[in-house]
């Protein structure tokens, strides 16, 4: 479902009057441990484009504590975690493009609420070519959906005016395609004034157009060669 585009909040800097906290999270769910993300060999996880993070922050009494989940899918590989999870829906995006993904799944604490979620975007990235933020229902308990969203060129924004996430709240999936490769962005979520400055890093589109791997040649000619070897072991038999 597509969202309409509304003008992103301020965010303050908070440097010296927040409390920070950024790590893994210990509990990821399905989004973050799919077997179906896109491995190039540069993701977090053993080269899969994945990964769950923590977020805390606090500013003049509002305060967040959240957790959120993230992957990169290669073309056909969204629909095919929509169905390893039996979740409803189809996949978005087309050939040669990757589908960036995120979900918010664990609200700690937060006052007054989760109202937005952003990742930043490389804005020399081929802007014209990255979808608009969309997202897709899952039918949770608590789920929350965004009511808007925004893209100005810098980052991908969903927005939860009016309908905050509080303790024990969810996301759908929040996501956009691209066809361009991963690399690492900023990610922010916010609750009124508390939110991170400093954020962690999640997968964003670079400047790298889609590729399907392709063997090297060295790995190429050694498996002709061990095919070789067999059917000369079976003609000699």
């Amino acid at each position: 479902m597509s969202l309409s585009r509304m003008h992103r909040p301020l965010v303050l800097s908070l440097a010296t009057l927040g409390v920070l906290l950024i790590s893994h999270a210990a509990g990821a769910g399905p989004l973050a441990t799919t077997s179906r993300a896109l491995n190039d060999g540069f993701g977090p996880d053993a080269g899969r484009w994945r990964g769950s993070v923590s977020i805390a922050g606090a500013a003049f009494g509002d305060t967040l504590e959240a957790e959120v989940d993230w992957a990169a899918f290669g073309p056909g590989q969204f629909q095919q975690f929509l169905d390893d999870n039996s979740y409803p829906g189809a996949d978005p995006s087309g050939a040669n493009e990757v589908l960036y993904v995120y979900q918010i799944v664990s609200v700690t604490n937060a006052n007054p609420g989760v109202d937005t979620l952003t990742v930043g975007v490389d804005p020399a990235d081929g802007r014209g070519a990255v979808s608009a933020p969309s997202y897709l229902p899952l039918g949770l308990a608590n789920e929350m959906a965004p009511t808007g969203g925004g893209d100005n060129t810098t980052s991908m924004d969903w927005f939860f005016q009016n309908a905050e996430l509080q303790a024990g709240d969810v996301s759908g999936l929040l996501m956009f395609s691209s066809p361009f490769m991963p690399e690492y962005d900023f990610l922010q979520v916010n609750s009124g004034l508390a939110g991170p400055v400093v954020s962690p890093l999640v997968a964003s589109p670079s400047d790298r157009p889609f590729e399907v791997n392709v063997p090297e040649p060295s790995a190429v000619a050694l498996a002709l060669a061990c095919t070789a070897a067999v059917l000369g072991c079976k003609r000699r038999r």
